[in-house]
């Protein structure tokens, strides 16, 4: 069974290092370790993944450990990688993710306007987490996106359309 990234196995690379010797030296320890070297979410040059194995995994990493410059992860509150009931600092009780991505687009009757999930996660990072969301077309959005879709395998698409 192959080994899931725990933080501990840390690649650090030069910043002269070319892509192609960073894709070889992930290749290398996936077949070593059998783990993927995951550098930090938000390193400068980060390639997308290759695989929509890999960009969940990259996306669980980055749910698990990023604070996206602020004060706490996703994980602070969604608990055990968004699977269970999560709470949010001063106790309230939140929701599980398991099938969240299956109910966006929606409407924020607060906000008076339909969001999606990408502009979700915005609204969290900045607000709950305190932090700076990545750019919308990014590696590390789309990587979070699909972690959440990951977690939403099975769930019934459009139940919020009427």
């Amino acid at each position: 069974m192959p080994r899931t990234y725990s933080g501990e196995e840390e690649i650090v690379m030069k910043p002269v290092m070319s892509r192609l010797m960073k894709l070889a030296l992930g290749a290398i320890s996936v077949a070593a370790l059998g783990t993927i070297a995951l550098p930090p979410a938000h390193a400068a040059g980060v390639p997308p993944a290759h695989s929509l194995a890999q960009a969940a995994l990259q996306g669980q990493h980055i749910f698990n450990h990023d604070k996206f410059g602020g004060v706490r992860t996703c994980s602070a509150c969604h608990v055990n990688g968004g699977t269970t009931i999560g709470h949010l600092p001063n106790g309230t009780k939140i929701p599980s993710l398991m099938g969240v991505a299956a109910e966006f687009p929606r409407y924020n009757p607060a906000a008076h306007r339909v969001v999606t999930l990408g502009q979700q996660l915005d609204h969290c990072i900045t607000g709950g987490l305190q932090g700076k969301p990545p750019a919308a077309n990014s590696a590390q959005m789309t990587d979070l996106v699909t972690y959440l879709t990951k977690l939403s395998k099975g769930s019934i698409m459009g139940k919020q359309f009427k």
